[in-house]
């Protein structure tokens, strides 16, 4: 999974609330229902100290 590597040391622009962050993520993870696509969903921590999640990637079936 050396994707997952590359999503970890990547910078993502996320919306919360109107306002734009360029983050890392702080944690990432597949989920993948059987027999449905999957995606990557990662987790970052805004400067204010909240944590929200977002889906960085979707992964084939």
């Amino acid at each position: 999974m050396e994707y997952m590597e590359e999503v970890l040391n990547r910078e993502y622009e996320i919306v919360v609330e109107g306002k734009k962050y360029l983050l890392k993520p702080t944690k990432a993870w597949i989920l993948q229902p059987p027999d449905k696509p999957g995606v990557v969903v990662a987790q970052f921590k805004l400067p204010d100290g909240r944590v929200v999640r977002r889906v960085v990637m979707r992964l084939p079936p």
